[in-house]
């Protein structure tokens, strides 16, 4: 059987992927969705480091499979697919926030006030996951990360970036940037924001159904 391995978003939990698993599974996958750092259940730290979450979800899943990743988790399948080309079949990366490739670079947020957002989302929702992780992850997605654009191209597997359209906060414009590194890649917009599964789950369906089934 296929493996499929799907990575919430900050913030979130794997929870989010239950309304999708009978059409995954549909396609013939067996459907992982490991819950990330400092979410839930998941090991709780005082350092949050970006690899650490690749680390992770390595440890849980074997041989290859399919990867599809939502916000932070599209950054998490990133680095995974970044280290371990040869594991992953396919690549969706839905809402990726795209980091800077220099300080001169823009940020992934092109909207003023989602700091403030996040942060106070970390401190209402304290129990579901650690607000420290919160902070962290969105301070260490605003830095230029150099290394991971010129690591970008290692990915081999074919790639899909799904975008939310203009109701997103992320800057849309960077994933034509990120395609343009990736050796098979390509950019579908569904206009439902930055939750796209959880929004438009059947838009959803229709544009991941036929790249990885």
């Amino acid at each position: 059987m296929k493996h499929l391995v799907c990575l919430h978003a900050a913030g979130s939990s794997p929870a989010t992927w239950d309304h999708l698993k009978p059409a995954l599974v549909g396609l013939g996958y067996r459907v992982h969705t490991p819950t990330l750092l400092g979410h839930g259940s998941a090991e709780r730290r005082t350092a949050y480091p970006l690899d650490a979450f690749a680390d992770h979800v390595l440890k849980e899943i074997d041989g290859r499979f399919t990867l599809i990743g939502a916000s932070l988790g599209a950054f998490v399948a990133t680095l995974i697919a970044q280290r371990e080309p040869d594991r992953i079949d396919r690549l969706v990366l839905e809402e990726l926030p795209v980091p800077r490739r220099t300080s001169d670079d823009d940020p992934p947020s092109n909207k003023r006030g989602t700091g403030l957002v996040l942060r106070a989302m970390g401190l209402l929702n304290r129990g579901r996951f650690d607000p420290a992780m919160l902070r962290q992850i969105v301070a260490e997605l605003h830095k230029p990360r150099p290394q991971w654009w010129a690591a970008l191209p290692t990915i081999t597997a074919p790639t899909l970036l799904l975008a939310g359209g203009t109701t997103s906060h992320l800057d849309q414009s960077r994933f034509a940037l990120v395609a343009k590194e990736l050796p098979a890649s390509t950019v579908t917009t569904i206009e439902a924001g930055h939750r796209i599964h959880s929004k438009a789950p059947d838009r959803w369906l229709a544009a991941v159904s036929p790249f990885i089934g």
